[in-house]
């Protein structure tokens, strides 16, 4: 039985009684970050879905009528399309009765995703 520990011993013994608190710090960074990215992809595949129901409910539009819609809200409701508009804000300029229309989804949050624009 040792009655005296050496400098090293105690400092190895604080070492270990910090260790699991170490530990969780570094597992909950890890989970943090994951959660993080997994949010930006989400945003990313939400955004680029819109844009593609946007566009594809215009070419159905011309299909159907000979046009395409003149406004988003005619879009939206004849196809009963919705989103999130706290998350994004969507552009719509028509080039005309018989041209695509420009059609834009800008997300509201923080991502690093870039603006895609589709122009005839």
């Amino acid at each position: 039985m040792k009655l005296f520990e050496s400098r090293k011993e105690k400092f190895f013994k604080n070492v270990l009684l910090l260790f699991p608190l170490f530990l969780l710090i570094c597992i909950g960074l890890i989970f943090f970050i994951a959660i993080e990215r997994t949010s930006d992809a989400t945003i990313q595949k939400e955004q680029s879905a819109l844009l593609q129901t946007l566009e594809s409910g215009a070419i159905r539009t011309y299909a159907l009528k000979g046009q395409y819609p003149e406004s988003l809200d005619e879009l939206l409701n004849d196809y009963h399309i919705t989103y999130d508009s706290s998350r994004f804000v969507i552009e719509y300029v028509p080039n005309g009765s018989n041209l695509l229309p420009s059609i834009s989804v800008i997300p509201l949050t923080g991502t690093n995703s870039e603006r895609r624009n589709t122009s005839s």
